[in-house]
């Protein structure tokens, strides 16, 4: 089967679609499927789709506008068995579908959001994407067959949409056993890895870290880039425990995991949580707010607890402490977690297949 893959962005622009779509071309062409990725072209980047389209970034999102290319979409699309287009907000996936149906090729339209207002969005590019909401993406999901790669997403299509989307669990790429770190025996290592952006909220990762230093050592080692980047670089002064890495490449980033005693996510708002399912399924301890699906890759009553209220750093900072004080027992639950974890999210290959089955009888 010939599959079209559209995505706007694809690695190395670095983030969880950019990783799902890498990781659907690698399972897709692993059952012998012949996967091309069309992506929007980001100005300077070697990316790694086949086709990219010249496109506009506005705003200080990047909301990708493509600006030619599209009698090459629609040549594209038709070549196709399948077409599987991510993120109904954006303008190239939504097009693809539009193609695909005109053309009689099965298309999925991957959510890859809650279905829930994001916060903290404003100026004139945020109210051009929500006009836009209103538009072809409510055309683009009642002409394909919607796939969200999150339970809460589901819902989301289901309240805001009055659609009945499909689940697709999100696809876990093959990810190497997280070696167990030395005992603790001085500061507790902690690792915070995503996007500093304000629905991740790092800064509640400093407070809650700042919290737990009153009654324990502990280091948080931050990796990613951002909006916030400055406010966090402002953070370091006079805390010699934080440090910033910036954006690193995705083997660093494992091996991150792999060093910390724990890692810990503080987002408001979110969906999957993949940096949270990535470390859970390797088995690394991790202490994480209860948004999206979060509560859900918890999958054990032994490691529940670590999976606490959003906004609250007391909370947070309680689970941190309580995971140091019984680190060599909860490190073994985290470990039974992962088995539990890879057995849904590590073959989507044939849940794929089973999905473009159904669109192609709509």
């Amino acid at each position: 089967m010939r599959v079209l893959i559209v995505s706007s962005f694809v690695l190395p622009h670095a983030g969880g679609v950019e990783r799902f779509v890498a990781t659907l071309r690698d399972v897709l062409a692993g059952r012998g499927h012949a996967v091309r990725v069309l992506a929007c072209r980001r100005p300077g980047d070697d990316d790694t789709a086949d086709v990219a389209l010249p496109s506009r970034f506005l705003g200080p999102g990047g909301w990708p506008l493509p600006v030619g290319g599209w009698t090459r979409l629609w040549r594209e699309v038709g070549r196709a068995d399948a077409v599987i287009a991510n993120n109904a907000t954006h303008v190239v996936s939504d097009a693809a579908v539009v193609a695909a149906r005109r053309q009689g090729v099965p298309a999925l339209l991957v959510v890859h959001g809650s279905g829930q207002p994001q916060p903290h969005r404003t100026g004139l590019v945020s109210a051009a994407r929500t006009a836009f909401g209103r538009t072809l993406p409510r055309l683009a999901l009642r002409r394909s067959l919607p796939v969200s790669v999150s339970v809460i997403g589901v819902a989301g299509l289901r309240t805001t949409h009055g659609i009945a989307g499909a689940h697709l669990p999100y696809p876990l790429p093959e990810l190497p056993r997280a070696a167990t770190p030395p005992p603790i025996s001085g500061d507790l290592r902690i690792a915070w890895i995503g996007r500093l952006s304000s629905e991740k909220d790092p800064v509640l990762a400093v407070r809650v870290v700042e919290q737990l230093r009153a009654s324990r050592g502990a280091v948080l080692d931050v990796y990613g880039t951002g909006p916030m980047a400055a406010e966090l670089e402002r953070l370091t002064h006079g805390r010699p425990w934080l440090c910033l890495h910036g954006s690193r490449p995705w083997n660093e980033v494992l091996d991150a995991q792999e060093r910390a005693h724990v890692c810990l996510s503080t987002s408001t708002w979110d969906n999957v949580q993949v940096a949270v399912l990535e470390a859970l399924s390797r088995g690394v301890p991790v202490v994480c707010t209860d948004v999206g699906d979060s509560r859900r890759h918890f999958r054990l009553p032994s490691v529940e607890r670590f999976c606490v209220a959003s906004r609250e750093p007391r909370d947070l900072a309680a689970a941190l402490a309580s995971l140091a004080g019984g680190y060599d027992a909860h490190r073994r639950a985290f470990d039974d977690n992962a088995g539990r974890l890879r057995a849904v999210h590590g073959d989507p290959a044939r849940r794929i297949e089973e999905l473009i089955g159904i669109a192609a009888r709509r």
